[in-house]
């Protein structure tokens, strides 16, 4: 599979191939753009995909010295080549080799690539979405640790993300990706996260298992009370939150409150309850507390995401 050009990948799966030029002269890279997506779904979606032979990446910006944010989630996976990582919470450039996944996280400034005068291999996808801000956490995809090694050999990860993107590449352009496709890449995140995260004990997993139930058979109206949450564990307020956030990667706010919005989500869909009524069921003491708390994790406001939900 690795072998295989991109241009003959294109031809078999769909997508679009071209032959790119670079700012300095005679330079040219492999560009496949497999998959994108206009309209992304608030809930969880693939945003674009796209494998690069003969890539340049960012070297422009790490010669400058300069670092860029992105609004999207992105796992840059580098299947030939070397090069180095940067961002604005590491001190040190981080080393890339090949077998090497990347983690772009949303408003993170960074800047990677290969060395000048070199190339490297990749395959990309970028995301966005409720379903995947629940993989940030210690273990999972964690800010801190943006550079993994994935073993096994290339192949078999190329495999893995072909999984799942080619399918979107043979969909007519502007066809709305879906949940069950946003759903392949969980899968492979979940593969991905076994082969670097401690095992927890298994008390740990009964603890937490205990804990997030506790949160979410609260109902919406019910304030969350972390003196009482701790108590039940025979732990203070501050050890409670702690142990929750190692174990769960977010604090039991964040989780109650995406628990909440998710609830939400579905409601503006299978009801045509007002949004102040909503706001009202889900425990906020204003629509505006909603609304304002609504878009911070879906991205748009409720009345918008009913509106293209519904489309």
């Amino acid at each position: 599979m690795l072998s295989q050009d991109l241009k003959t990948l294109s031809q078999t799966h769909g997508g679009k191939y071209i032959h790119q030029t670079g700012f300095l002269p005679g330079q040219t890279r492999d560009y496949w753009l497999i998959a994108q997506s206009l309209n992304p779904s608030p809930a969880g979606a693939i945003t674009r995909s796209t494998q690069i032979h003969e890539s340049w990446a960012q070297q422009r910006e790490l010669k400058a010295g300069q670092l860029d944010a992105f609004s999207r989630y992105s796992l840059i996976y580098v299947t030939k080549g070397r090069g180095i990582f940067r961002d604005d919470r590491h001190r040190e450039e981080l080393p890339v080799a090949a077998g090497d996944v990347l983690c772009v996280f949303p408003g993170i400034p960074h800047a990677y690539g290969p060395p000048e005068g070199e190339r490297w291999n990749e395959i990309n996808v970028e995301f966005s979405g409720i379903i995947f801000d629940a993989w940030m956490g210690t273990g999972l995809l964690d800010p801190a640790i943006p550079v993994r090694h994935l073993p096994l050999p290339v192949d078999y990860w190329l495999k893995r993300f072909h999984d799942v993107v080619l399918p979107l590449a043979a969909r007519p352009s502007g066809t709305d990706f879906t949940l069950r496709d946003a759903g392949r890449l969980t899968d492979l995140l979940a593969e991905m996260c076994d082969t670097w995260q401690e095992p927890h004990t298994k008390s740990d997993l009964h603890w937490i298992d205990e804990a997030r139930a506790r949160l979410l058979a609260l109902p919406p109206d019910t304030p969350l009370d972390l003196v009482a949450e701790g108590r039940a564990f025979k732990l203070s307020e501050q050890a409670y939150r702690k142990k929750f956030r190692r174990l769960c990667g977010v604090t039991p706010n964040t989780f109650r409150s995406r628990h909440l919005i998710e609830q939400a989500c579905h409601q503006l869909i299978a009801s045509d309850v007002s949004i102040k009524a909503l706001a009202f069921s889900c425990g906020f003491s204003t629509p505006f507390s909603f609304s304002r708390c609504f878009k911070q994790h879906t991205g748009l406001s409720p009345e918008k995401y009913r509106e293209n939900a519904l489309r």
